[in-house]
């Protein structure tokens, strides 16, 4: 099990001293596939980049047609330069989302725009009240080989609900992208195997609790390499 947590402070992890995490002997670079034969655009499916449509539909269709593709090479949906607003939405095997270094993907502050779900079965219920917790504004569960890349794309929680969870996955690449404002934890992966986060940058409002950069629990061969972290963690 691996759990990795930053406090009050700044951590910036360097080429020369960069971290690497593992909860078994070795940790090697994962093997997935960086190029795709098949490749959409987000706007083909009618999502607007005004940063005022709910592109949530737009999301779901574009992923739910790339299913077609996944045993075929897999497939990439590409965000273009725009503000992207969107609840949330999962992915699939095969699957690299790819953001314009203009594209800023924006969770929704509607909670409706977020289904409650049951939490993993480690994480146990709630400190104040038992229940489900609202799913993260990128999803994925039984997964392989995803990517979610951009040349410095940005996602932008808005404080509302949280980003990117990935459940019994392998095969996990997040690279080169910004995550701002998460009201909970940023990144959150358990169950997973092979699992690697490089050249990210996280950066959540200190004082807000549970803004964790990244929390990761019961994973095999894990690598985070070479990023900038800024967030707060829980409060007691």
């Amino acid at each position: 099990m691996v759990k990795m947590k930053e406090r009050e402070h700044n951590q910036r992890l360097d080429s020369k001293d960069s971290w690497t995490v593992w909860s078994n002997s070795s940790c090697k670079l994962i093997n997935i596939k960086e190029v795709r034969p098949h490749s959409v655009s987000i706007t083909e499916f009618g999502a607007v980049g005004d940063w005022i449509t709910l592109n949530t539909k737009a999301f779901q269709n574009a992923i739910f047609y790339l299913k077609l593709y996944a045993d075929k090479g897999g497939a990439k949906l590409f965000v273009p330069a725009g503000r992207w607003f969107t609840g949330s939405f999962d992915l699939i095997s095969h699957l690299t989302l790819l953001l314009d270094k203009d594209a800023v993907i924006l969770g929704s502050t509607n909670p409706g725009d977020w289904p409650v779900v049951d939490p993993p079965p480690s994480y146990g219920r709630g400190r104040e009240l038992p229940g489900g917790w609202h799913r993260s504004l990128i999803y994925g569960c039984n997964l392989t080989d995803v990517i979610i890349t951009g040349n410095n794309g940005t996602i932008d929680g808005q404080r509302s609900i949280w980003w990117i969870e990935s459940m019994n996955s392998k095969n996990v690449l997040i690279s080169n992208v910004t995550f701002l404002n998460s009201p909970f934890w940023t990144m959150h992966h358990v169950y997973c195997s092979h699992v690697t986060v490089q050249n990210v940058t996280i950066l959540a409002p200190f004082g807000l609790p549970n803004t964790d950069g990244i929390d990761s629990y019961s994973l095999i061969m894990y690598a985070l390499k070479t990023g900038y972290i800024s967030v707060t963690t829980q409060k007691h």
